[in-house]
């Protein structure tokens, strides 16, 4: 599966297809999976959200936001621009990207992940106010299912049954793990 990884990405369809939405639509947002495809492992890269963050503080997740004017309803300049503003990816950097299919998270938001072949910037430039660190997960990792597991999680006072990943001793959840889970699912069919 590794040797031919951008052969099987060529199978998600062509590159830069991706639903136009309402430049207005509300409750929609978009988050890129950065894949680092022409280094040793095809790492994956993830942020973990600063502790001073409302929501999900110190989480590991996608970068990604809700969508803006300025993205003209697409999903991904959205997740390209959040990149840019989370991490300091530069869109130029990204080489190929598949819009996904969408899923919700538990507020009812829905999230467009969009798959990108990224090139590693000469440095990242973290947004400290969101952004308190990077993490690289080799994508095998994410294409065995030993590697899910369902766990119970009091989450905003709530008792949910969530998706897990562990990963050198972190632990990726909830909808980022859905979204990998997605990815993984749809990389072995087109395999």
């Amino acid at each position: 599966m590794e040797s031919n990884l951008l052969e099987l990405l060529t199978r998600l369809g062509p590159a830069g297809q991706a639903p136009r939405l309402d430049a207005g639509a509300e409750r929609v947002a978009a988050v890129l999976i950065p894949l680092l495809a022409s280094e040793p492992g095809h790492p994956v890269l993830f942020t973990r959200r600063a502790a001073s963050m409302r929501r999900h503080a110190g989480e590991i997740c996608l970068p990604g936001g809700r969508l803006e004017p300025a993205d003209q309803g697409s999903v991904i300049r959205a997740a390209l621009r959040e990149s840019y503003e989370e991490i300091g990816l530069p869109p130029a950097n990204v080489s190929s990207c598949w819009a996904l299919p969408p899923c919700q998270n538990s507020r009812g938001d829905l999230i467009h992940p969009v798959l990108g072949v990224v090139n590693r910037p000469r440095r990242w430039r973290l947004q400290a106010e969101e952004v308190a660190g990077l993490l690289e997960v080799p994508l095998a990792h994410f294409l065995q299912p030993q590697h899910y597991k369902l766990e119970r999680r009091c989450y905003e006072g709530q008792d949910k049954q969530s998706l897990v990943l562990d990963y050198g001793g972190e632990q990726i959840w909830g909808l980022t793990a859905r979204i990998m889970d997605a990815l993984r699912l749809l990389l072995l069919a087109e395999g």
